[in-house]
C-alpha cells in the first residue's frame, strides 16, 4: 500500500476515536425517571366535551340568528293582537285569526313606532286575516318555496316577532294533512311543538324562503303550507268571504237536495250564522233561504257585490274618521264595483247611494215555509248592542238547556258524511226545537224517509246541515 494511503487512514481513525472520546466526556448524567401525569378523569373530560359542544352550538346560534335577520324583515308585530304577521304580498300582510271578530284596524309596529292598518280581509269560517299596509321599502314580502322540494330532516326556522324579533331552529319531518275549519290543507310537521305563541310565525328554508305560516286549526296550530296559505288568502277575498266578515253569515245558492226538501227553487241558503253578530241580532238562522233585497229577487252570490262594497267603503270612511260628506262621496264611486262582478245597477244605486237615503236592506227570508222580511243595517258598524258588555264579569256559561249536544259520530255513517262533528249541539230540526231526548232519536231514526234539516250550535257559531 502506498505510504499517503496509510497515513489517510491513520489520520480518519484518529479523528474518529477522538469524536468517540469526546462524546463519552459531553455525555449528559443520568437522571431519575420521572412518573407521567395521570390521566384527565372522567368528570374533566365531560367538562372538555361539553365546552366544545358549547362552541359549536353557540356557533350555530349565531348562523340561525343571522338567518333569522334576514327573514325578519318580511315578519311585522301585531302589538295590539298580540301575535306575528308575514308580508304575503306588496301592501300586504297575513296573519293568523283567532278572534270571532277580528278588529276592523289594528297596528302593525314599524320602523318609526305603531302605524294603524285596516282589516282587508278576515272572514270567521277561515284562519287568516289579511291586513292593508303601505308599500314601502319597511316591509319586504317573503318569497316562498314549494314543500315538496324540501328533504326531511333539512333545518328550518320558525321567525316570530310577537313581542320582538325571534327565532326557534326546527328540522323538517314530513307533510300530513289536517283538517283547517271544513278544508283539507297541508301541514308542515317539525321538530318544535306550536302553540298560540308562535300564531302568525312564518317557517323560512336557510334561504330565506317562506315554507309555512303557523294558523290555527281548531284547537291546535299548524304550519300550513305557503300554497296552501295562499288558497285561504285567495278565499278570503270572495264575496262569500266578505259578507261572512261584514254580517256574521255565510250564503250559498241552494242545491237541488235542499231545494226538493225545502221547497224553494232560488235563492241564498244562509248556510252559517254566527252568535252576536249582525246577522244573528236581525233573527236570521241557518237553513233560512234569501230570495230577494229589497224585492229585488237574489239567484247568485255574486249579485251581492254592490251592497257589500258600499257598506265597505263607508266603513272604512268611519275607521279613517273622515266626515259623512267624504264617506258618501267614496260609497258613490263607481271604481268601487269590479267590472267582472254581474251586479245590478240599479240595486247598487238603491243601496249605496249617499250614504243617508238608505240605512237598512229588506231581505225577504223563506223560513219553514213562510216568507218574512227581515231588516238588515248597510253598515255594520251602525247596529245597536254587538258591543254590549259580556254580563257575568266575562264569564260564558254553559246552557245544559240549549239542545242536544253530541258526543260521538261514528265513522262511515250518514251522520258522519253530512259533516256532523263531537260536540255539535242540535238546536232545531226542521225549524222545531225538540222536547226531548226520544223526539231526537224519533226525528233522526234510521227509518225515515224524508231527509231533516239539522241546525247546530258549533262553537261560535250556527250551521244548518241537511241528514238524507
Amino acid at each position: 500500500m502506498p505510504p499517503e494511503n496509510r497515513r489517510y487512514i491513520v489520520t480518519l481513525a484518529g479523528a474518529a476515536a477522538a469524536i468517540l472520546v469526546l462524546g463519552v466526556l459531553l455525555r449528559p448524567a443520568p437522571v431519575d425517571d420521572e412518573p407521567l401525569p395521570p390521566p384527565p378523569s372522567q368528570a374533566e373530560l365531560s367538562r372538555l366535551t361539553r365546552i366544545t359542544q358549547r362552541r359549536s352550538l353557540e356557533a350555530m346560534k349565531d348562523y340561525f340568528s343571522a338567518v333569522a335577520t334576514d327573514a325578519d324583515r318580511s315578519v311585522v308585530r301585531l302589538r295590539m293582537l298580540g301575535r306575528s304577521g308575514v308580508v304575503w304580498a306588496p301592501g300586504q300582510v297575513v296573519t293568523a285569526r283567532l278572534e270571532p271578530r277580528f278588529p276592523p284596524t289594528t297596528t302593525v309596529t314599524g320602523d318609526e313606532g305603531e302605524l294603524g292598518v285596516p282589516l282587508a280581509a278576515g272572514a270567521p269560517h277561515l284562519p287568516v286575516a289579511l291586513l292593508d299596509v303601505p308599500e314601502t321599502g319597511e316591509f319586504v314580502p317573503v318569497r316562498r318555496r314549494p314543500i315538496e322540494n324540501l328533504d326531511p330532516g333539512a333545518w328550518t326556522v320558525f321567525v316570530t316577532d310577537r313581542h320582538g324579533a325571534g327565532f326557534s331552529p326546527a328540522t323538517y319531518v314530513e307533510i300530513a294533512e289536517v283538517q283547517c275549519e271544513g278544508r283539507r290543507v297541508r301541514d308542515v310537521v317539525t321538530s318544535v311543538a306550536l302553540g298560540p305563541e308562535l300564531a302568525g310565525a312564518g317557517l323560512f328554508d336557510l334561504d330565506n324562503n317562506l315554507l309555512a305560516v303557523v294558523l290555527p286549526c281548531g284547537p291546535r296550530f299548524v304550519a300550513v303550507t305557503a300554497e296552501d296559505v295562499a288558497a285561504l288568502a285567495e278565499e278570503a277575498a270572495t264575496v262569500r268571504s266578505r259578507i261572512a266578515q261584514r254580517y256574521g253569515m255565510t250564503l250559498d245558492a241552494v242545491t237541488s237536495e235542499e231545494t226538493g226538501h225545502l221547497g224553494v227553487p232560488f235563492g241564498l241558503f244562509v248556510r252559517d250564522v254566527w252568535n252576536g253578530e249582525l246577522a244573528d241580532a236581525i233573527g236570521l238562522r241557518p237553513g233560512d233561504v234569501v230570495i230577494s233585497i229589497n224585492a229585488e229577487l237574489i239567484l247568485d252570490v255574486d249579485q251581492l257585490v254592490p251592497l257589500i262594497d258600499g257598506s265597505m267603503r263607508r266603513a272604512a270612511a268611519a275607521t279613517r274618521g273622515e266626515g259623512d260628506e267624504a264617506a258618501a262621496s267614496e260609497a258613490s264611486g263607481d271604481s268601487a264595483v269590479p267590472d267582472e262582478a254581474p251586479a245590478d245597477e240599479a240595486l247598487a244605486e238603491e243601496v249605496s247611494g249617499d250614504g243617508d237615503d238608505v240605512e237598512f236592506l229588506e231581505l225577504g227570508v223563506v223560513r219553514d215555509g213562510d216568507t218574512l222580511v227581515l231588516n238588515l243595517p248597510v253598515d255594520p258598524l251602525a247596529a245597536v248592542g254587538l258591543d254590549a258588555a259580556v254580563p257575568d264579569g266575562g264569564l260564558v256559561w254553559d246552557d245544559p238547556g240549549r239542545g242536544y249536544r253530541l258526543d260521538a259520530v261514528r265513522p262511515g255513517t250518514a251522520a258522519a258524511r253530512a259533516g256532523l262533528r263531537p260536540g255539535d249541539r242540535l238546536l232545531r230540526i226542521d225549524g222545531t226545537a225538540p222536547e226531548t231526548l226520544d223526539a231526537v232519536r224519533d226525528a233522526l231514526s234510521a227509518d225515515r224517509d224524508m231527509p231533516v234539516l239539522l241546525e247546530l250550535e258549533r262553537g261560535a257559531r250556527r250551521t244548518a246541515v241537511l241528514l238524507p
